[in-house]
C-alpha cells in the first residue's frame, strides 16, 4: 500500500481567476439525461440517506446508481465522500483517482478528490484539485469551501473568507455552507442560523453534532449578557514570567508550568501547546469561585471518550504582571486535569509573540510585528476560552483591523464588518517555519527517514515524540509495548507500540529517534480534519527555545547545543 501523507508548504495563493466568468459550460451534470426521472429519484434518495447519516445505505445506493451508469458524476462524488466519511482513506483515494480518470471534466469529482487529499495531508495536491474543479465549474460550491479551508489553515484568512463568501452567494441554503457561514455572524444571527442548521438533516458526525449542540447551548446562555472578553487591566507591551518545573518524581521533569491566580486562589498550570485555552480541574475551579455558564465535553488522548466539563468565568485572572478581568475558562469534571491544577494552552497568549525559553525557565511575551498597513498595534487580550469560538471567528478577531476598532470617528450607518487579514511575514521572520494551524493545533511539516513530508503536532504537553500507528507501519516493524502506560485527559491508551529507529527533520533540525512510542492517532486526525502523523513532544522540545506567532502561522525553533551540553545534530543548510 502506498503511503500517502505528503505535504508541501509552497502553496500558491493567487486566486483572482476564481472570480472570473468561465465561458465553458458548467460540468458535473452533463451526463444526466433531463428526462431520466428514475435516475433523479435514485440520486435524491442516496443524498437523503447521506444527510440523515444513514451512511451504509447511501453507499449502497450510490454504488447501485454507478452499476447502472458508471458516468453519473454526482454519484461518483457521493461514493468518494461516503468512503472518506467512513475513514477509509486509502480506499477513498483509490476510488477517487479511478473515477477522476473516467470523468476528467467532472468538477464535483475533482472537488471530492481534493477533500480526500486534504484529509490525507496532501495539501499541494488538494489545492490543485480544488482549483481545477473551480476552473471546470465556477459554481462548484464544495471546491470553494475546500480551497477556503486549506488557505485558512495556511494563514490566508482573508482569501479564505472571500471563497466562503463566494460559496454563500452561490448556495446560501447548502448545509455545509450554512455551518461555516454562521461563524462569521454576530451572536444573535449565529444562534438563529445554528438552530436552523441543527434542524436539518446534514450528515453530521455524531461527535461534531454534539459539539455544535453544546455550542448552541453556550450561545443561548450568554445571549444578552457580557462576552467575558478577558481584557487587560493595565497595558503591558512585553513581559517575562518564570516557568515552573513540574516533576514526575524527584529525578524526572514532566513539563513546565505557569502560576495562574484565579480570583483569590493560585494554581500551577502545565504549559501545553497541544491544548487550547485555560482548562481548570474541578477542585481548583470550586475553590476559586468559577461561575458556570453552560456544559461542554472535552476531548484528548485516551480511550475513555470525551470527558464532561463546563464553560465558566472568573472575575480576575493574573499571570505574572499581566492582570485580566472577566475571563472565560473551561472546567473539567474530574478530580484534576493532567495531574496538575490545569492546563494552559500557549494559544491563550495568541495576541502576543510567544517565546518559551526552556533553557532559562521563562516565558516571554512581546508585541506581534505591526503590519505595513497598520497605524495602531492590536490591543492585547487573553484567549482563555480555547476552542469555544470557532476558528473562523477567532481569526476574524485576531486579524481584524485595529485602526477600525480604535477610530475616534465612527462612520455613520450600519457597523462596518471587521474582515480577517492574510498572514504577514515580517522581514525578521523570513527564516521562521510556516505551519498549518487548525484552531489551536500547530502542525509542522516533517520528514521521517525517506518518506514524503507529513504533518506532526507541536505538543509540549506530550511526554515524548510519538508516531501514528499508520506511519510506523509504513516505516517498518513495530512491536507492542505492554509495559508502557500512556494517559491523557481521556484516560489511558489501551494499545501502545514502539517503532524502530527513525530520523525526524523539521524546521531546519534533524533528530534521531529510537524505539519511538507509537499510538493510534486516528481519532485526533479525524477531529483535526487532516492526518496527524505524529507528535513533536516535550522531551525533544525541552531542548529548544520556541517562538510562536499564532496570528501568522509561524514558529521559530532555536537550538543551541553549547548551552545544553548536548551534541549538535543541526541539519546543515
Amino acid at each position: 500500500m502506498r503511503f500517502r501523507l505528503a505535504v508541501a508548504l509552497t502553496l500558491t495563493v493567487v486566486i483572482l481567476p476564481l472570480f472570473s466568468q468561465d465561458s465553458k459550460k458548467p460540468t458535473g451534470q452533463e451526463n444526466l439525461t433531463p428526462t431520466s426521472t428514475t435516475l433523479d429519484a435514485d440520486l435524491a434518495a442516496a443524498d437523503k440517506s447521506y444527510k440523515e447519516s444513514k451512511f451504509s445505505d447511501a453507499a449502497r445506493q450510490y454504488q447501485a446508481i454507478l452499476a447502472k451508469n458508471a458516468s453519473v458524476i454526482p454519484a461518483q462524488a457521493g461514493l468518494i465522500r461516503i468512503t472518506l466519511r467512513d475513514q477509509k482513506l486509502d480506499e477513498a483515494l483509490a476510488i477517487g483517482l479511478k473515477l477522476e480518470a473516467a470523468s476528467p471534466d467532472g468538477a464535483s469529482v475533482r472537488a471530492a478528490v481534493g477533500e480526500v487529499r486534504f484529509r490525507l495531508g496532501e495539501m499541494s495536491e488538494a489545492e490543485r484539485e480544488f482549483r481545477k474543479a473551480i476552473a471546470l465549474d465556477p459554481k462548484e460550491v464544495r471546491a470553494y469551501l475546500g480551497l477556503g479551508e486549506l488557505l485558512d489553515v495556511f494563514g490566508m484568512h482573508r482569501m479564505a473568507y472571500d471563497l466562503l463568501d463566494k460559496a454563500h452567494t452561490i448556495a446560501p441554503e447548502d448545509p455545509r455552507v450554512m455551518r461555516l457561514w454562521l461563524h462569521t455572524l454576530p451572536r444573535k444571527e449565529r444562534i438563529s442560523l445554528l438552530e436552523k442548521y441543527l434542524s436539518l438533516p446534514q450528515g453530521e458526525d455524531p461527535d461534531q453534532l454534539r459539539g455544535l449542540e453544546h455550542y448552541l447551548e453556550y450561545l443561548k446562555a450568554i445571549d444578552g449578557t457580557a462576552t467575558h472578553p478577558c481584557k487587560l487591566v493595565r497595558p503591558v507591551a512585553s513581559t517575562e514570567t518564570p516557568l515552573e518545573m513540574l516533576l514526575v518524581d524527584a529525578g524526572h521533569l514532566k513539563g513546565w508550568g505557569l502560576k495562574v491566580k484565579l480570583n483569590d486562589r493560585t494554581g500551577k498550570f502545565l504549559v501545553d501547546t497541544g491544548a487550547s485555552g485555560l482548562l481548570i480541574g474541578r477542585s481548583l475551579a470550586e475553590k476559586s469561585g468559577v461561575v458556570r455558564i453552560s456544559g461542554n465535553e472535552i476531548g484528548g488522548i485516551g480511550d475513555r471518550g470525551t470527558v464532561s466539563g463546563y464553560y465558566g468565568y472568573v472575575n480576575l485572572l493574573q499571570i505574572g504582571e499581566l492582570e485580566f478581568h472577566d475571563c472565560q475558562v473551561r472546567v473539567i469534571e474530574s478530580k484534576n486535569a493532567a495531574d496538575e491544577d490545569g492546563l494552559i494552552g500557549a494559544d491563550v497568549f495568541r495576541s502576543y509573540l510567544v517565546s518559551l525559553n526552556f533553557r532559562e525557565s521563562k516565558m516571554k511575551l512581546e508585541p506581534l510585528p505591526k503590519r505595513p498597513d497598520e497605524q495602531i498595534a492590536p490591543t492585547a487580550s487573553l484567549d482563555t476560552q480555547g476552542n469555544n469560538e470557532p476558528t473562523a471567528e477567532k481569526d476574524k478577531i485576531d486579524n481584524a483591523d485595529p485602526n477600525l476598532e480604535k477610530s475616534a470617528e465612527k462612520p455613520s450607518g450600519p457597523p462596518v464588518r471587521s474582515l480577517p487579514k492574510d498572514r504577514y511575514i515580517a522581514p525578521e521572520m523570513k527564516t521562521w517555519t510556516p505551519v498549518f494551524r487548525f484552531g489551536h493545533e500547530l502542525l509542522v511539516s516533517t520528514q521521517v527517514n525517506d518518506t514524503p513530508r507529513m504533518l506532526f503536532l507541536l505538543d509540549t504537553g506530550a511526554f515524548a515524540n510519538t508516531f501514528s500507528k499508520r506511519l510506523a507501519e509504513h516505516l517498518g516493524k513495530i512491536s507492542r509495548d505492554d509495559r508502557m502506560t500512556v494517559r491523557g485527559l481521556n484516560g489511558s491508551v489501551n494499545q501502545v507500540y514502539r517503532a524502530e529507529n527513525a530520523t525526524l527533520e523539521f524546521g531546519g533540525l534533524r533528530q534521531k529517534n529510537q524505539n519511538t512510542v507509537t499510538l493510534d492517532l486516528s481519532t485526533i486526525s479525524r477531529h483535526t480534519g487532516t492526518e496527524v502523523s505524529g507528535i513533536l513532544g516535550f522531551n525533544m522540545l525541552n531542548m529548544l527555545d520556541l517562538q510562536i506567532d499564532y496570528r501568522d502561522n509561524l514558529v521559530n525553533f532555536n537550538y543551541d547545543p553549547t548551552k545544553l551540553g548536548l551534541p549538535s545534530d543541526r541539519k546543515k543548510k
